[in-house]
């Protein structure tokens, strides 16, 4: 009896050490609080997984190619109007106004935008079209979001890896 209840211990003792040590990285099964997501970001990488990416040419969020957001800043503050500027070479640089807000959905944490350049606050909640990255992994200082699009019959991701500034 006393054999038992050492084992029961020490399997006690290993699930509470194995969850106080365990990372802060949340999965794409989790979701992710807004609160989160507040501040500056930069994005550290582009890319799209699901295809031969050799001829393909994506323009990222009807605005410029996917790889002009690699070093673009996002900004997400608290009021829900924030940017992201593009800075990259070749590219159509400046910022862009945005209106953001995360949503779950089956327990996975979605982050939202639409454009809102050069709109007043009140006109810009009335913009129907936007865009909507699922978040697959967050940390505290970085996040990694892909969106899906339909090609050639299929789905493929466009994955966006977040690091906070």
């Amino acid at each position: 009896m006393k054999r038992i209840s050492q084992i029961a211990l020490l399997l006690m003792t290993v699930s509470v050490i194995g969850v106080a040590c365990s990372n802060s990285k949340k999965s794409a099964s989790s979701t992710v609080p807004r609160q989160d997501f507040k501040g500056t970001w930069v994005v550290t990488g582009v890319s799209i997984e699901g295809t031969n990416t050799k001829n393909l040419k994506v323009e990222a969020f009807d605005d410029v190619a996917l790889s002009c957001f690699e070093g673009s800043v996002w900004v997400f503050p608290n009021n829900g109007y924030g940017s992201y500027t593009i800075n990259g070479q070749d590219c159509s640089a400046g910022a862009r106004e945005i209106l953001w807000s995360t949503r779950n959905y089956n327990g996975v944490t979605h982050l939202n935008f639409k454009r809102v350049d050069g709109l007043k606050k009140n006109q810009s909640k009335n913009v129907a079209e936007g865009y909507s990255l699922e978040v697959t992994s967050a940390g505290d200082n970085q996040f990694i979001a892909q969106s899906p699009i339909s090609f050639e019959g299929k789905t493929i991701y466009i994955v966006y890896n977040f690091e906070k500034k």
